[in-house]
């Protein structure tokens, strides 16, 4: 009978680092959490904003109709306060929607940045 060269070969034994799987459940948990908190920060923006717009839309819509419906022709001077008045209101719910959009960038990179170190720390925890 023959004998095999791997007779006497001994695999090395496998060693697998401790894992807690709760903290790793607990750390994705974490992170979840913090995506749907940044999700309805951007979500809470767009409402507002879409919200305004709808309110500068129906305004605009109202003036519209009322210019129609008007029997004479203003005079210029009043047209021209009309368009002036209405072009300070279109930058007004402009920048008002643009601060409204940066702050909720703002909020969402400060989430995500505590969460960031939040997990880094954690996963430093876990290798520990």
């Amino acid at each position: 009978m023959a004998t095999s060269p791997f007779a006497g070969f001994k695999t090395p034994e496998l060693k697998l680092p401790k894992l807690d799987l709760d903290a790793a459940f607990a750390l994705h948990k974490a992170n979840l959490a913090a995506a749907q908190e940044a999700q309805a920060v951007v979500l809470e923006a767009t409402q507002a904003i879409v919200t305004a717009q709808h309110g500068y839309a129906q305004e605009l819509l109202a003036g519209a109709k009322a210019a129609f419906a008007a029997k004479q022709p203003q005079p210029p001077q009043a047209v021209l306060a009309e368009a002036q008045a209405a072009a300070e209101k279109a930058v007004a719910v402009g920048k008002r929607n643009v601060d409204l959009g940066v702050a909720a960038q703002r909020r969402v990179a400060d989430l995500v940045a505590k969460r960031v170190q939040a997990s880094l720390a954690e996963l430093k925890a876990l290798a520990a």
